[in-house]
């Protein structure tokens, strides 16, 4: 959210924004498979339909889900994975998830390709 208040929603939005965000938005070794995954049980968990706009203005429920609750979810499962925990652990998990995410690209594309 501190991004799109200090670039606005139309700078992070378009295709520029989108490829400068993009290793943000992946969730580690889990792929963009993992992402699709996570993304629905979010939808599920939480239906667009029940967002108030007003709370995450100027985001939309897609962008909520995809650009916070993906990387946020797929944090804490890297957390659970690895057995870390508190702030250390937390910014641990944040290092392997950045690190990892060329791994979870290659290895899991959402395509599926043979996971699919």
């Amino acid at each position: 959210m501190d991004e799109v208040k200090k670039k606005g929603l139309k700078a992070i939005s378009g295709v520029r924004g989108q490829f400068a965000n993009f290793e943000k938005t992946q969730p580690g070794y889990y792929g963009e498979l993992g992402s699709v995954i996570i993304h629905q049980t979010l939808y599920n968990m939480f239906p667009p339909s029940k967002m108030d706009p007003a709370l995450i203005a100027p985001l939309t429920s897609n962008e909520v889900v995809q650009r916070i609750l993906v990387p946020e979810v797929a944090l804490h499962l890297i957390m659970e994975d690895m057995d870390l925990e508190g702030e250390e652990g937390m910014e641990e998990a944040l290092e392997i998830l950045r690190d990892s995410s060329s791994y979870g690209v290659a290895m899991f594309p959402e395509d599926g390709g043979e996971w699919g």
